[in-house]
């Protein structure tokens, strides 16, 4: 059960839970049939195709080889939150091209952590605080004053600087990041049927079920 499996990662540690089985498991919900196994697979063989294991190499190659890009003309559709449809289009939104960027460098032997700048999601090489990747807009690599000026761009100056705002984001966060963006979309178009498997996956999540406890309630009546 896809609900079972992810309820059990998100009770690991917050580092520890893996994203990439962590977000194909909400493709899973949200697209049943998809096969796990190949979309892990598929990430093995981009990683396994990368000439150059650094991160200046692992974002070149998703950016340059393989033409990921963010999706601009359709940036609220759904499918750009599930992993394998990412991996299909070559097309997402920030978070779930950095998850796509992490894991690839993982299996290259590089560590990249993710970065949940508000407005924007970004990619930080681990042992380095001061080099930066946008998978977003082609793997652009950024300073710490690059992105800052990417934050201060995006959010017109109208919210205040933090330096905590380029800080790793843990994997847990992420997951639930990337659940907070799925409900948003479903409940703005009233989705109820796609918005109900949602609330069912935050349910899984103690601190979303304790908090949401009406809202997932209201929401799995859908099915019943």
């Amino acid at each position: 059960m896809v609900r079972a499996r992810f309820a059990e990662l998100m009770a690991a540690g917050a580092a520890e839970v893996p994203l990439d089985e962590a977000a194909l498991l909400i493709s899973t919900e949200l697209q049943p049939g998809r096969d796990l196994i190949e979309w892990l697979a598929e990430l093995d063989e981009l990683a396994g195709s990368c000439p150059t294991p650094t991160p200046d190499g692992v974002a070149r190659h998703l950016s340059d080889d393989e033409h990921f890009t963010g999706n601009r003309d359709a940036y609220y559709d759904w499918r750009n939150s599930c992993l394998d449809r990412v991996i299909a289009t070559r097309t997402g939104i920030p978070i779930s091209l950095s998850v796509l960027m992490i894991e690839v460098a993982r299996r290259v032997g590089v560590k990249m952590v993710g970065v949940g700048m508000p407005a924007h999601f970004m990619v930080r090489v681990a042992d380095d605080t001061e080099v930066f990747f946008d998978p977003f807009d082609g793997g652009r690599r950024l300073d710490r004053s690059g992105a800052r000026a990417l934050f201060q761009e995006l959010t017109r100056g109208q919210v205040p600087w933090n330096e905590t705002y380029l800080e790793p984001t843990p994997n847990r966060d992420i997951v639930i990041r990337m659940l907070n963006n799925l409900k948003g979309v479903f409940s703005g178009r009233a989705d109820l049927v796609r918005l109900g498997l949602v609330m069912g996956l935050r349910s899984e999540v103690p601190e979303l079920a304790e908090s949401e406890a009406v809202e997932i309630a209201t929401a799995s009546a859908v099915f019943n």
